[in-house]
């Protein structure tokens, strides 16, 4: 048996909300996550995020994918295509692909999804520039072109308008992070590391950290998103890191290592590593992690709680009523990101897109409490 906890709407002109505890039976338990991953020889595959029900989503021959990226608000799974020069999509479970780019492309590498503003955005080492289009592929943009160059993935701050990306060239000796605004501008260069080939990065927004994997030397690291305090987080059980995701609703660090054939993960600090998948991967690149905490409830309430929050939808701030004085209240994106963890019930969210968002209230007592709102 699972508790659950849902919210009802109890005061219409208001729109306060009480929550109330579910029992949830075995079929009705939380959503199981999954790990997509890159496995050259066998396509696109899908594990569940402890390793089990492996299963193949796209077969190698309809894609030899470099880089991949989840759009869990349509429900769709896209690929690049590093050997054909193309960008793919399909559903999550691999049904209806389709290819939206087919021109312009020459080694197309790591892949992100903004379903908030509807677009993609990739990184390509061949023709050397960071690109974006709409989800269809429409409306291509050039944003960064640079000169010997090689980039390997991105990560998007949509809240505070920034794109980051790791980079290492032909002729340059240094591995890089380095940032933008999400149309270009203001390029900034945050990690200068002599001689290494830095490849897949995470954003930890909640606590201002970016995570990155050293493939060259063999470690992932860490630093403020400003490229400050620079620290190792994983050096020992590591040969060729490649990619990395970041599970911050469990505090999770994920990555694939080439030379190694496994996929591991540890705590953001990197203890506690262990591996998740070691069987039959030998090409691993990148890995996107869906992770479900919450599904809609469907049983039937069993206790109240006095617990409120309004207005909903806002615009400029969310209260919450009825709290603990020392309650941890934790902000996720539409996607099941983390974005803050505070100990007041007044989330400012004017600096969120529009979209419906989560909140988690955690008690001192051990009780734990979900609620969603709608940002305007």
């Amino acid at each position: 048996m699972y508790i659950k906890i849902f919210a009802k709407i109890i005061h219409k002109s208001s729109l306060m909300l009480v929550f109330a505890i579910l029992i949830l039976t075995p079929n009705q338990a939380i959503t199981q996550s999954h790990a997509y991953f890159i496995n050259i020889g066998n396509g696109i595959e899908r594990i569940n995020t402890d390793g089990t029900n492996r299963e193949v989503i796209i077969a190698p021959d309809l894609a030899i994918a470099q880089g991949i990226g989840l759009d869990l608000a349509n429900q769709k799974l896209y690929w690049t295509d590093w050997v054909a020069n193309k960008i793919q999509r399909s559903n999550l479970d691999g049904s209806q692909v389709e290819t939206i780019i087919s021109s312009g492309l020459d080694l197309p590498e790591g892949i992100e999804i903004d379903t908030q503003n509807n677009k993609i955005y990739w990184v390509d080492s061949g023709t050397k520039k960071i690109q974006r289009a709409n989800l269809d592929g429409t409306q291509i943009e050039d944003l960064i072109v640079f000169n010997n160059i090689n980039f390997d993935a991105l990560a998007l701050d949509l809240y505070a308008n920034k794109m980051y990306w790791t980079e290492w060239g032909n002729t340059a000796p240094f591995g890089k992070v380095s940032r933008a605004n999400l149309d270009g501008s203001q390029l900034e260069e945050l990690v200068v590391i002599f001689d290494v080939v830095l490849k897949g990065i995470g954003l930890d927004l909640a606590n201002g950290k970016m995570y990155w994997t050293d493939c060259s030397i063999g470690k992932i690291q860490r630093a403020n998103l400003d490229g400050s305090a620079i620290e190792d987080i994983v050096t020992v059980g590591i040969n060729s890191p490649n990619a990395l995701d970041l599970d911050l609703l469990n505090g999770k660090i994920y990555w694939t290592d080439f030379s190694r054939r496994t996929i591991k993960r540890a705590n953001l600090n990197g203890s506690n590593q262990e591996d998740v998948l070691s069987i039959d991967v030998e090409g691993l690149q990148d890995i996107v992690l869906n992770i479900n905490e919450l599904e809609p409830p469907s049983a039937t309430i069993e206790q109240s709680w006095g617990h409120s929050f309004y207005p909903n939808p806002t615009n400029d701030f969310l209260q919450i009523e009825g709290i603990g004085s020392r309650a941890t209240v934790t902000l996720f994106d539409p996607n099941g990101r983390k974005l803050l963890s505070q100990n007041e019930g007044r989330l400012n969210v004017m600096g969120l897109s529009p979209g419906v968002y989560t909140v988690k209230i955690n008690e001192t007592d051990g009780l734990v409490f979900h609620l969603r709102f709608i940002k305007k």
